[in-house]
């Protein structure tokens, strides 16, 4: 999804909270170093996983780090996993259909 800042009219894409939380539980082998983005702050490699931001240095990620907001970002991606269509269906009633036991025909 896209978010249009509304001071710069810059186009961010974001991601969902589904697609960190399955990023922060790879395992370590399987995460790869931040590849050079001339295009990102800091060149793309100040970045925040939780909070998907990038950041021009290391002293401003620092900084981000002891912010209100990443600490309760932190707190909603040590917990459950987001829920997804698939739980939302069930809720409403839509899940798999259940028709009952198959009877004999003859």
């Amino acid at each position: 999804e896209t978010f249009c800042c509304g001071y710069c009219s810059l186009d961010f894409i974001l991601l969902r909270d589904d697609a960190v939380y399955d990023e922060l539980k790879k395992p370590d082998d399987e995460k790869t170093a931040l590849p050079l983005d001339e295009d990102l702050p800091g060149m793309g490699q100040y970045y925040c996983l939780h909070c998907d931001r990038y950041f021009a240095n290391v002293a401003v990620r620092d900084e981000h780090f002891k912010t209100k907001r990443h600490k309760k970002r932190l707190k909603v991606m040590a917990g459950p996993a987001p829920h997804t269509q698939l739980d939302a269906d069930l809720a409403a009633g839509m899940g798999m259909p259940d028709n009952g036991p198959k009877l004999m025909s003859m």
